[in-house]
């Protein structure tokens, strides 16, 4: 089955932060209409985030199925798995490109709009923090990477830890991307220690 990228990288900045994550969940309709849906991400932590993921929304008209989806699952999820019921349940819609009238739409729905750039961000964060403390002491980190280990990522965590150690991506742009939603930076490369010279 297809997923979009925002539904890539949505479920591993979760699975980062240690949440548990089920993609595509069937959510049978609530409202008498006989065809089912599915949820794209439901991720359970803290909190229960019920997360549609849109790449593009080609028309601001799409934005109803959104709401209707976000709608019927949060009652779904409630009836069917009840001890979540004690959590916080958070509707969002997470977009690549999307228009302002959907927007403002889904918010005066209660529902949470994030861009994936933004989670975007905060995955390599995460992930660059795992990686940091898997190297934590190393002393066989090579000039100018970040880590020696990756551990035994796969698919998308791989490739990122890649672009992460080779330095392939913008540090300045993502670190200050980071800096204005309250994260710290990236790790530094290690860089080569050359020795001082004392003046007597």
């Amino acid at each position: 089955m297809k997923h979009s990228n925002s539904e890539l990288i949505v479920e591993r900045y979760y699975r980062f932060k240690n949440w548990l994550v089920e993609r595509n969940v069937p959510i049978l309709p609530q409202t008498g209409k006989k065809n089912w849906s599915d949820l794209d991400i439901l991720a359970v932590g803290d909190e229960v985030h019920l997360i549609s993921c849109k790449d593009f929304l080609p028309s601001n008209k799409e934005i109803d199925k959104v709401i209707n989806n976000l709608t019927e699952s949060e009652s779904y999820i409630k009836k069917e798995y009840k001890y979540l019921n004690d959590k916080e349940f958070k509707k969002i819609y997470i977009y690549g490109g999307t228009g302002k009238e959907a927007l403002r739409k889904a918010k005066e729905n209660g529902i949470e709009t994030i861009e994936i750039k933004e989670i975007f961000f905060k995955y390599l964060k995460v992930l660059d923090d795992f990686l940091l403390e898997m190297n934590t002491n190393r002393k066989d980190i090579p000039v100018g990477k970040r880590f020696y280990i990756v551990g035994e990522l796969e698919g998308l965590d791989k490739f990122i830890s890649f672009l992460l150690n080779n330095n392939l991506l913008n540090d300045e742009m993502i670190n200050k991307a980071l800096n204005n939603l309250g994260k710290s930076d990236l790790s530094k490369p290690k860089i080569k220690l050359t020795a001082q010279k004392t003046m007597i």
